[in-house]
C-alpha cells in the first residue's frame, strides 16, 4: 500500500518542485539596467528640477517602476518595452533641460551684447582722442630726451672728476672698509640661518651682488674707499631686509615639518569655527562635521551657511600640506537611489566652492554615502551634511 501511494504522489511532488524553481525571475534586462543607471546619475537631480523637463523625468521613473513589476512577474518582453519607453522619456527630459540651459545662455549673451555695444562706441571715441594726445606727447618727449642726454653727458664728466678726486682725498681708510665687510658677512650668516637665500631669494641675491662688487673693487681700486663703503652699506641693508622677509616663511616651514602641532592647530581652529562636537580627531588628521548644511533632498546650501563654508576654505588654504576628503550624506527621507545621488552632488558642491576660493583641486577627493551612515538620531535634518577630513601625508 505504501508503495502504491508513493508511485501516485511522487509525480505531483516533482511537478511542484519544477514549478517552484521556475517562479524566480531571471536577471534584469540591459534596457532596464540602462534606465536604472540614468536615474541614479547625480545629474538626474538637476534634470528633475529643470523647467519643462520634470514631467518627462517623472514619467521615466514611473516606467522604471512598471518595468520592475513586469520583470518580477517574469514578463520580460513587457519589462524591456517599459524600460525602453522610460529611457526615451528620460532622454526627452535631458533634451528639454539642455534646450532650457542653452536659451538661458543665449538670453544672457544678448543682454551682455546690448550692454557692451554702447561701451565699445565710447571706447573707440576715447581711443581716437588718446591717439592724438599720444602723438603730441611723443614730440615733447623727443625734445626732452635730447636735453636729458646732454645733461647726462655733463653729469658723467662731473662724476669722473669726482671719482678721480675720491681716489686721492678719501677720508675713509681701507681698514675701515674691511671691518665693515666682516660685519656685513656676519649679517649675511644670520640671514642664511632663516634660509633667506630660498625664501627671499631676489633680495639675498642682490645683496650678494653688492658684496662681491665691493670686494672686487677693494682689490682692484683700493683707493676708492667711499664708493666701496657705499656698496657695502647697500649690501648690509638688503641682507637685513632679506632676513626680515624670510623669517616668517622659515618659521612657517618649520611648523609644517611638525605634523602633530599642525593637526593640533587645525583641531583648535575648527573647534572655534564649527564647535567642539563637530570636530573629531582622526589618525593623522581632523574630521569636520558640517551638519544641516543642505536643504532636505537637494544639493542646495541652506540660507546663511556661506560664512561656515568660507571658514572651511580658510582652514584648507592655511594648511596646504593636508589632503582633503569630502564625504556627502543625507537623512532617510525619499528613495535610497536618489539619496545616494544627492549625497554625491553635495560633496561635489562643496569641492567646487573650495576650488573657487583658491584651494588646489588635486588635494581634494569626494565620495557620497547616501542615507546609510546616519550620525544623528535625535535630529534628522542634521544628517543633511558633509564631513571633511584633513589628513597629513607623513
Amino acid at each position: 500500500m505504501n508503495l502504491a501511494f508513493t508511485k501516485v504522489v511522487t509525480p505531483f511532488l516533482i511537478f511542484a518542485l519544477v514549478a517552484a524553481m521556475g517562479c524566480k525571475p531571471g536577471p534584469e534586462s540591459e534596457e532596464l539596467l540602462e534606465l536604472e543607471r540614468m536615474l541614479q546619475d547625480p545629474k538626474a537631480l538637476e534634470i528633475r528640477d529643470s523647467p519643462g523637463a520634470s514631467r518627462f523625468f517623472q514619467e521615466a521613473r514611473q516606467f522604471r517602476r512598471v518595468a520592475r513589476e513586469a520583470h518580477d512577474e517574469r514578463k520580460d518582453d513587457l519589462s524591456r518595452e517599459y524600460a525602453v519607453l522610460g529611457t526615451l522619456r528620460y532622454r526627452t527630459a535631458v533634451a528639454i533641460a539642455m534646450q532650457f540651459e542653452a536659451k538661458q545662455r543665449l538670453d544672457s549673451a544678448n543682454v551682455k551684447l546690448e550692454e557692451v555695444n554702447p561701451v565699445l562706441r565710447a571706447t573707440n571715441a576715447e581711443r581716437n582722442k588718446l591717439v592724438g594726445e599720444v602723438t603730441q606727447l611723443e614730440q615733447q618727449i623727443g625734445a626732452s630726451v635730447r636735453a636729458r642726454a646732454e645733461n647726462e653727458r655733463q653729469q658723467a664728466d662731473q662724476n669722473k672728476s669726482t671719482f678721480q678726486a675720491a681716489n686721492t682725498t678719501s677720508q675713509t681708510s681701507l681698514a675701515q672698509v674691511h671691518d665693515r665687510i666682516r660685519e656685513v658677512e656676519a649679517v649675511r650668516a644670520k640671514a642664511l640661518e632663516v634660509k633667506a637665500d630660498q625664501f627671499a631669494k631676489a633680495l639675498f641675491d642682490r645683496a650678494d651682488g653688492q658684496l662681491h662688487s665691493a670686494r672686487d673693487l677693494a682689490n682692484s681700486q683700493p683707493g676708492a674707499t667711499d664708493i666701496i663703503m657705499q656698496q657695502v652699506e647697500h649690501a648690509m641693508t638688503m641682507y637685513r631686509e632679506a632676513q626680515t622677509s624670510a623669517e616668517p616663511l622659515f618659521k612657517d616651514a618649520e611648523r609644517k615639518m611638525q605634523p602633530d602641532n599642525r593637526i593640533a592647530a587645525i583641531r583648535t581652529e575648527s573647534q572655534n569655527n564649527f564647535g567642539a562636537p563637530y570636530t573629531i580627531t582622526e589618525f593623522n588628521g581632523v574630521r569636520i562635521v558640517m551638519a544641516r548644511l543642505f536643504e532636505p533632498q537637494t544639493g542646495n546650501f541652506r540660507f546663511n551657511t556661506e560664512s561656515l563654508i568660507d571658514a572651511l576654505a580658510k582652514v584648507c588654504q592655511d594648511y596646504g600640506e593636508f589632503t582633503i576628503s569630502i564625504e556627502g550624506y543625507t537623512q532617510r527621507k525619499g528613495g535610497a537611489t536618489e539619496n545616494l545621488a544627492t549625497s554625491q552632488l553635495r560633496a561635489h558642491k562643496v569641492r567646487d566652492y573650495l576650488i573657487n576660493k583658491g584651494v588646489k583641486s588635486e588635494r581634494i577627493t569626494t565620495e557620497g554615502f547616501g542615507q546609510d551612515r546616519l550620525r544623528y538620531t535625535d535630529s534628522a535634518d542634521n544628517n543633511d551634511r558633509v564631513e571633511i577630513i584633513l589628513r597629513h601625508s607623513r
